[in-house]
Order: C-alpha cells, then sequence, then structure tokens
C-alpha cells in the first residue's frame, strides 16, 4: 500500500496521467488507483483486455503474436503499455499480462510480464508470484507498481 503511495503522490505532484491495460489482473490496478480520492487528475483510463479477441480487437494485435503464447509475452505487454498510453496521449501507459489461474501450463501458473511506455521508451519485466488466484493477481498488481516506481526518472 505504502508503493500505491508514493505513485500517487507522484503522479500527483508532477501532474502526470497514466492509463493502464489489464488482462490476468481483472482491473485489480486500476481498482486501486481509483480508491484513492481525486484519481480523476491522474488515472485516465483502465482497460481489461481479458481474452485474445479483446487483445486483438481492442489494441489490434495480431493473433499470429497471441495465439502461440496464449496472449502472454513480454513482447504482447510492451504493445499493450504503448497503445494504451496512446488512446488518451497520458504521460505513462502500463500493462500487465501474466497467468494466474490452475490451468496454467506446467511451471507457468504466477508468470507475469509487466510494461510500462513513458515517452518513447518503453520497458518491460518478467516476474514470478506465488498464491491462489487471487494473490497472484494482487502480487502482480502490487509488482506493477513497484516496477513503475522503479523506472520513473
Amino acid at each position: 500500500m505504502e508503493k500505491l503511495k508514493i505513485l500517487v503522490n507522484y503522479l500527483k505532484k508532477r501532474k502526470k496521467t497514466i492509463a493502464v491495460a489489464e488482462s490476468m489482473s481483472g482491473g485489480y490496478l486500476s481498482y486501486l488507483l481509483t480508491k484513492i480520492p481525486g484519481s480523476s487528475k491522474f488515472f485516465k483510463l483502465g482497460v481489461v483486455a481479458y481474452s485474445l479477441q479483446a487483445k486483438h480487437k481492442l489494441f489490434n494485435i495480431p493473433y499470429t503474436i497471441l495465439n502461440p503464447t496464449q496472449g502472454v509475452s513480454e513482447k504482447i505487454a510492451k504493445i499493450l503499455s504503448k497503445k494504451v498510453k496512446s488512446m488518451l496521449g497520458t504521460d505513462l501507459g502500463a500493462s500487465i499480462v501474466g497467468f494466474a489461474g490452475p490451468k496454467a501450463k506446467k511451471g507457468m501458473r504466477g508468470v507475469v510480464y509487466l510494461g510500462l511506455t513513458k515517452g518513447i521508451k518503453t520497458v518491460t519485466k518478467r516476474k514470478k508470484v506465488s498464491g491462489s488466484r487471487e494473490e497472484i493477481r494482487r502480487k502482480a498488481s502490487y509488482a506493477l507498481i513497484e516496477f513503475i516506481l522503479n523506472n520513473l526518472e
């Protein structure tokens, strides 16, 4: 929770805006950001593109990129963060994709890819978290907050 406050303070003080594209987190990061009073000043867009079809239709990602990885890869996190940022011209675009459920391929449960676009620079990170489906969603969302903070200025 402390890191969330640090991120919010950063955005407010510098009058920066953020847009988020989420998949496996199901909007958890958007939920965390919108719990903050006055969040409309910095939080401009949250998109949950859960299915391959949503990623294809909303973000124009070809199925040739989506299908081989079930929509979960560093490349997809990168595309999502870039495109969600461009939708409203925010200062930051962040993304999260991963596997939270029990039906993930062996060794892939808890694997998440985080993306952040700031200006014209995009960075990504692969991370592994553990726990129940809900714990993975929560931990992954907080991992994205930490990732954003680590890549600011």
